[in-house]
């Protein structure tokens, strides 16, 4: 029976680390041939920019992906069809009109804070904001395939849409030579199309009625969790925009490049919460906690030996993927690689507050890490430039698990009362 278990486990989770390999091996192919069209300027430019959709992507989307996670199991059939409905429908017209009013707050912002016009403001801006609503219905398909495991959906969905993106950052960087305009607009042109897709595929969806209670009900739910998912923006975000302020230009650019290397861990790592993800919320749904650990043991054993494999061979495939142009963004890759094992520890206990109708906790959680962070970041960038930003990204995800860990056991010993939870 165990070995069978993990027979399951090892299938799901080859399936699941194909659809997110095979568009990171395509993109370590093209990953050469776009450092050599891209200027440590444009990386600054690019990476800046993508920095803020940690703050606006949490609003926008409004984490109604996790609803539709957390009221799976609990609903029957018919209930999921009505569920899928609602959200559909949501992610379509409130993401929309969201992101426009995203767009405006942070042009108004950046007008007014950018006084020396060392970051120009457009078109980056706008192919930024408006590529993040586009991808509601993608993710809530993904979802829904996680949830049923259907991996070989999950799988060719996912692989088509990895494949469609790197095809457009291929075509508007290396052919178009457009730089970091190219970079965030190939992005904005593959979620577009596959949005199109989303449409066609959910249409009996868009179809059914939906009702006013449904969407009062997802968003009282959503709305703690959406603010705290913005102040996240203080995860690594703030950290990036912060940067910025160093002056820097070129080690700016030389540091978003040793991110973006990091990054890659992250196809890991998803790949591994996404196999774990639906045992995770299923055992908590039914207080199977033998069960539950064991799952959560094994995934944080798979992305810890992931990230120290990177960390180790790290300045090789540098080298390999940059053409040996960004060798010196090695240290700060070594850094943030540790950020994959911290983050997965943060996200396990955030989402097992979430799956036990606690999400006024994450919000609790963010604001006080927030706030250490608004500290600590300028703290550290001041005294160690870049690295000290890089530290402060790892140790983040930490600080926030411990506030997460302190405020459960305030709930477990009732100094929380429910109507706060």
């Amino acid at each position: 029976m165990i070995n069978n278990k993990l027979i399951k486990y090892a299938s799901n989770l080859l399936t699941y680390f194909g659809a997110s390999l095979i568009p990171m091996a395509l993109s370590l192919v093209a990953n050469p041939f776009i450092a050599k069209n891209m200027a440590p300027e444009a990386y600054a430019v690019s990476g800046y920019y993508t920095s803020f959709s940690s703050l606006i992507s949490p609003i926008i989307l409004f984490y109604m992906i996790h609803y539709y996670i957390k009221e799976y199991f609990r609903v029957d059939e018919a209930g999921r069809k009505q569920l899928l409905a609602t959200i559909a429908k949501a992610l379509i017209w409130f993401s929309g009109i969201v992101s426009v009013l995203c767009f405006a707050a942070l042009f108004g912002f950046l007008v007014l804070t950018n006084d020396a016009g060392s970051m120009p403001i457009m078109p980056y801006l706008g192919l930024l904001v408006f590529s993040l609503p586009l991808t509601g219905l993608l993710n809530l398909q993904l979802a829904k395939c996680r949830m049923e495991k259907q991996s070989r959906s999950f799988f060719i969905l996912s692989v088509s849409n990895g494949v469609l993106n790197i095809a457009c950052t291929i075509l508007f960087v290396v052919l178009m030579k457009w730089g970091a305009f190219g970079k965030l607009l190939g992005p904005l042109v593959c979620n577009l199309i596959v949005f199109v897709c989303m449409l066609w595929l959910h249409r009996d969806a868009l179809r059914t009625p939906t009702r006013l209670a449904d969407f009062r009900r997802i968003f009282v739910f959503c709305l703690p969790l959406t603010i705290g998912a913005m102040l996240g923006y203080f995860f690594g975000g703030f950290t990036t925009t912060y940067l910025e302020s160093v002056g820097q230009m070129r080690e700016y650019g030389i540091y978003i490049v040793g991110a973006s290397m990091a990054g890659y861990l992250t196809t890991f790592s998803t790949a591994i919460n996404n196999t774990f993800q639906p045992d995770i919320y299923e055992s908590v749904i039914k207080k199977q906690w033998k069960r539950y650990i064991r799952v959560v043991v094994m995934q944080i054993s798979l992305v810890f030996a992931v990230s120290l494999l990177f960390i180790l061979v790290a300045p090789y495939v540098i080298s390999l993927l940059t053409a040996g142009r960004y060798v010196d963004s090695t240290p700060y890759a070594r850094v943030l690689a540790l950020c994959t094992v911290t983050s997965s520890i943060y996200y396990l206990i955030n989402n097992y507050s979430i799956t036990t109708n606690k999400p006024k906790l994450y919000l609790y959680t963010t604001v006080l890490g927030a706030a250490f962070m608004a500290v600590a970041v300028p703290m550290a960038v001041d005294r160690w430039t870049f690295m000290g930003g890089a530290w402060i990204n790892v140790v983040s995800y930490m600080v926030f698990a411990l506030i997460n860990l302190a405020l459960l056991g305030l709930v477990r010993v009732g100094v929380i009362p429910k109507k706060l939870q």
